[in-house]
């Protein structure tokens, strides 16, 4: 269900572009964030072993509404910029236009890796006491910390919502449902980790200088 909703704003979305106005079409599509972090809201719960409702999914809109447009407008505007400039440096034919279109081509894997740690952290029930920017940050040090892993998980869920989106149906009712629980539980134990990790180290870092006072 949490998925059919998301499905049925990017139907919306999508009708907006063909019939009225493509730009109209992508000034609005970050208002999918916040159906999307419902999917996800779902999915972490679902990961944390916590039993599901779909009531989890209608708070997770209120909710979260804020930081999902932020983070949904900066994706947007980020992948916007690097797809225009891969497509207009692969139009050009020159040498550097072509390493500048495989650098964009990169950065967009970058920005779609990213976004698939940060929804899981964002909406994790037991982060909630942290806020928005530290979940983001903790997304940004996931990433680095674990680049390999992160991009590799991010070209399997592309390839299943790339292959879904073929078979329309199965995007609007089922694939982005599957592909949030499989991300929340890859990433947010990997989050676990890596935050028990820096808080360690942070630690023995307090405990060298309390010693050397």
């Amino acid at each position: 269900m949490a998925n059919l909703a998301w499905g049925v704003c990017l139907l919306i979305d999508l009708i907006i572009a063909a019939f009225f106005s493509p730009l109209l079409a992508l000034l609005l599509s970050p208002l999918l964030a916040i159906p999307l972090v419902g999917v996800f809201r779902l999915g972490a719960i679902i990961a944390r072993g916590e039993p599901p409702d779909f009531a989890d999914v209608t708070a997770a809109w209120g909710r979260y509404a804020g930081p999902a447009l932020l983070l949904g407008a900066s994706l947007v505007f980020a992948a916007t910029v690097l797809i225009v400039d891969a497509v207009g440096a692969a139009s050009s034919g020159s040498t550097v236009a072509w390493i500048l279109a495989t650098l964009a081509g990169w950065g967009m894997l970058g920005v779609g890796t990213f976004a698939l740690i940060a929804w899981p952290i964002l909406v994790d029930p037991r982060r909630e006491q942290m806020g928005a920017a530290q979940r983001l940050r903790l997304a940004g040090l996931m990433l680095a910390a674990f680049p390999g892993r992160m991009v590799g998980l991010a070209i399997i869920c592309g390839m299943i919502l790339l292959t879904s989106t073929i078979a329309f149906a199965a995007l609007i009712s089922i694939s982005l449902a599957f592909v949030a629980l499989l991300a929340c539980r890859y990433v947010l134990p990997a989050a676990d980790r890596l935050e028990a990790r820096l808080n360690r180290v942070a630690g023995e870092a307090d405990q060298s200088q309390d010693v050397g006072e």
